[in-house]
C-alpha cells in the first residue's frame, strides 16, 4: 500500500480543502501530515506569531502524534521561508531524519509527497518518494507577508516536477497549465454532505447565542479577515437595521467598524461539528468577500457548497468560482446587488431539501476517490 507525507497547513487551523481531502486519504492509507514550514518569517513584534513559534518549537519535540484512522500529525523543526542554500540545505536534513523515522512505522510500500505549499519544492527527493503531488488551493504571491518573486520561484520548480497538479479554480488551473501542461487537472471543492444535511434535520437545536438573536438571520463563517468587505457588510446592516448579521469565525483584523453596529454579531471561533446547527439557523447566507483584493480571482471558497448542502441560499461576491454552481447563488458586486439577492431568497419559498440534494454529488469520498484514480493513473 502507497504511504503519503503530505506538507500542508496545521492540523489544527480552520479546515480548508486540504484537511477534507487528506483526512478522506487517511481512512484507507497510511498518511503523515506535516504542520506547515512557514512560507514567511515570523515578526518578533507579532504576539500571535510569537505564540505559534512557541508551539511549533515545543511539538518539535515530539513524535509524529496520531489523530485518527491512518493519519499522524508531524510538527517538524524547520526555518521558515528558507530562501538561501544552507538554510534549505538544513531543513533538508532536520526534516529527512525526523520523516525517514515516521516512515518506518508507517509499514512498507511506495512513497507519495502530497503538497500544498509551494516551498515544499525544497524537500523533493529526500523520501524516496515515487509520486510527487502538487494541490494549488491558492495564489500565494498574492498573500500579504509572502515575498512574491520568491514563492513563485518555488511554484515554478515543483510545478517543472511534479507528476500530477490539481487546481481548486479555474485561474489557478489555468496559471499552473503554463508550466505544466496536460499534468493539470482542475479540482473543485467538494463537501461533507451528510454531516452539512444535518442542518435539515427537525431534532437538531438551534445554538442559544444563535437563537438569542432577531430573525432574519444572515449568517456568514470563516476567517473575519482583511479581505471580508466590512463596508459591505456595514452599508447592509445600516440598510437593514431590523436584521441580524452573523459572522462566526476567528478575527484576524481591526473589526472596530463593524462592532459599531447593533446588527452585526461577531460570535467568534465554532468548531466543525458546530457548524451545521448554525446554518439550520441563517435564513440566508452571505459571502462577502473584497473584490478589490487580488487574490479573489483564484479563491473558491470551501464553505460554498457547505452552506448549500445545508439547505441555505448563498448571496456572495461576484468572483470567477461562484458563477454557475447552483441557482440557489446569487453573485453580487454592489451593496444594492446584494440587498436584492438577499430579498429574493427570504421570500423565495425554496425548499431546503432541495438546496441540500442538488450537491450530493460534490461528497468529499466521491470527490477523492477522482483524485486517488487520476493519482494512481499516472
Amino acid at each position: 500500500m502507497n504511504r503519503v507525507i503530505a506538507f500542508t497547513k496545521d492540523w489544527n487551523d480552520v479546515p480548508t480543502c486540504t484537511t477534507h481531502i487528506l483526512r478522506e486519504m487517511g481512512r484507507s492509507m497510511p498518511l503523515l501530515w506535516i504542520n506547515s514550514i512557514g512560507m514567511r518569517r515570523p515578526e518578533l513584534s507579532s504576539a500571535r506569531d510569537m505564540r505559534r513559534v512557541f508551539r511549533k518549537l515545543s511539538g518539535a519535540l515530539r513524535p509524529p502524534e496520531h489523530k485518527e484512522n491512518n493519519l499522524s500529525v508531524l510538527s517538524p523543526l524547520v526555518f521558515p521561508k528558507a530562501d538561501h542554500a544552507a538554510g534549505r540545505a538544513l531543513n533538508r536534513t532536520l526534516l529527512r531524519s525526523a520523516v525517514r523515522r515516521a516512515l518506518r512505522a508507517m509499514g512498507n510500500g511506495p512513497v507519495e509527497l502530497w503538497t500544498f505549499l509551494p516551498n515544499a519544492v525544497d524537500f523533493l527527493g529526500a523520501f524516496g518518494e515515487s509520486k510527487v503531488v502538487y494541490y494549488c488551493v491558492d495564489d500565494w504571491s498574492k498573500f500579504p507577508g509572502i515575498a512574491p518573486d520568491w514563492i513563485n520561484a518555488c511554484e515554478r520548480r515543483l510545478l517543472e516536477r511534479a507528476d500530477t497538479v490539481f487546481a481548486a479554480s479555474r485561474y489557478l488551473e489555468s496559471k499552473c497549465r503554463a508550466v505544466a501542461g496536460d499534468r493539470v487537472h482542475y479540482s473543485p471543492h467538494g463537501v461533507w454532505h451528510a454531516r452539512f444535511a444535518a442542518a435539515l434535520q427537525p431534532n437538531l437545536r438551534l445554538p442559544s447565542d444563535l437563537t438569542a438573536l432577531p430573525t432574519p438571520r444572515i449568517g456568514f463563517y470563516g476567517n473575519v479577515h482583511d479581505w471580508v468587505d466590512f463596508e459591505l457588510i456595514t452599508k447592509l446592516a445600516a440598510a437593514r437595521p431590523q436584521w441580524s448579521f452573523v459572522l462566526i469565525g476567528p478575527v484576524y483584523c481591526d473589526v472596530a467598524p463593524l462592532q459599531r453596529h447593533v446588527n452585526i454579531h461577531l460570535l467568534g471561533r465554532r468548531e466543525p461539528d458546530q457548524l451545521p446547527a448554525y446554518c439550520k439557523g441563517f435564513d440566508v447566507a452571505l459571502i462577502p468577500y473584497r473584490l478589490t483584493d487580488p487574490r479573489m480571482e483564484s479563491v473558491n471558497p470551501v464553505k460554498l457548497r457547505e452552506l448549500l448542502a445545508a439547505g441555505v441560499p448563498v448571496v456572495a461576491s461576484d468572483i470567477p468560482e461562484v458563477r454557475g454552481v447552483s441557482r440557489f447563488i446569487r453573485p453580487a458586486r454592489t451593496a444594492e446587488e446584494f440587498l436584492d439577492g438577499l430579498e429574493t431568497f427570504l421570500h423565495a419559498g425554496f425548499r431546503r431539501e432541495e438546496i441540500s440534494a442538488e450537491r450530493r454529488a460534490d461528497d468529499w469520498p466521491l470527490r477523492v476517490q477522482e483524485i486517488r484514480h487520476i493519482v494512481e493513473a499516472r
